[in-house]
């Protein structure tokens, strides 16, 4: 089959290297798949993997850090930039990979990626060659209501439209998800839904928060949220199987 580019996002402290590293090992070692890692986070320190593939070849938040003399934050972005720079050179390094999968770790910081033109240029390049698909994580702080549940997937509809692959949104360390909510109804049963949001949030906010939920099965890719642990290594099937459904709608995963 053609390589998939599977693009981990997600905010900072989400696990993206570490469902990098699992997922890769998983689709390897239980699926007989052959892997490539890529490192899009010239700030990393260190990795969890071996990437094929290191855009710290280029740049690096330290190097840039003293050469520019610049903070943290302020080379992150200047890294950013270089990257917008070189993306057709990344890219053509990236599709020199021969993999059935290509997982393509991103900046620890999604805001420097997702909301500047870094990520959009790169996985524009990416879609003239291939298949991409976004892998939003979040974490379990974000599951705790009602209102939590709207924001991720929210925010999984910005990275779509800011990033234009299609987007799959993924709750990590679910094993310390410590909630009652049930995920699984509230994303299947715009009754039990609507119920829900009268109740905790009421008034015109849950009348918006319901607008907003039409506005997200319309368009994102897929209405349920996939928990996986990529330290305890559950979910990683699941997650699998979405990414084939989402695939299938415009290819062949076979």
């Amino acid at each position: 089959m053609t390589a998939l580019n599977l693009v981990i996002l997600g905010p900072a402290g989400s696990g993206k290297s570490t469902l990098t590293v699992v997922f890769g090992k998983w689709l390897h070692e239980e699926m007989g798949f052959r892997v490539c890692y890529v490192n899009l986070d010239p700030g990393a320190e260190h990795l969890p993997y071996e990437p094929d593939y290191d855009v710290r070849s280029i740049v690096t938040v330290r190097d840039v850090m003293r050469r520019e003399m610049l903070g943290p934050n302020g080379a992150i972005i200047r890294c950013m930039d270089i990257l917008v720079e070189r993306a057709k050179e990344v890219v053509n390094e990236i599709n020199k990979l021969k993999a059935d999968f290509r997982l393509i770790d991103t900046p620890g910081q999604m805001e420097p990626f997702t909301f500047r033109r870094t990520g959009p240029e790169l996985i524009s390049e990416l879609l003239k060659t291939g298949s991409v698909i976004n892998i939003f994580l979040v974490d379990p702080e974000l599951a705790s209501s009602v209102s939590d549940l709207l924001v991720v997937e929210l925010m999984g509809l910005v990275v779509q439209l800011r990033l234009l692959a299609p987007t799959l949104i993924v709750l990590n360390k679910a094993d310390k998800l410590k909630t009652s909510l049930d995920i699984d109804r509230l994303l299947t049963d715009l009754g039990y839904l609507v119920e829900r949001l009268k109740t905790e949030v009421g008034g015109t906010i849950s009348d918006l928060a319901l607008s907003l939920w039409n506005a997200f099965s319309q368009y994102l890719q897929s209405s349920r949220l996939v928990k996986v642990s990529a330290k305890m290594g559950e979910g990683l099937e699941s997650l699998y199987d979405l990414i084939h459904e989402a695939f299938c709608v415009c290819g062949d995963l076979t």
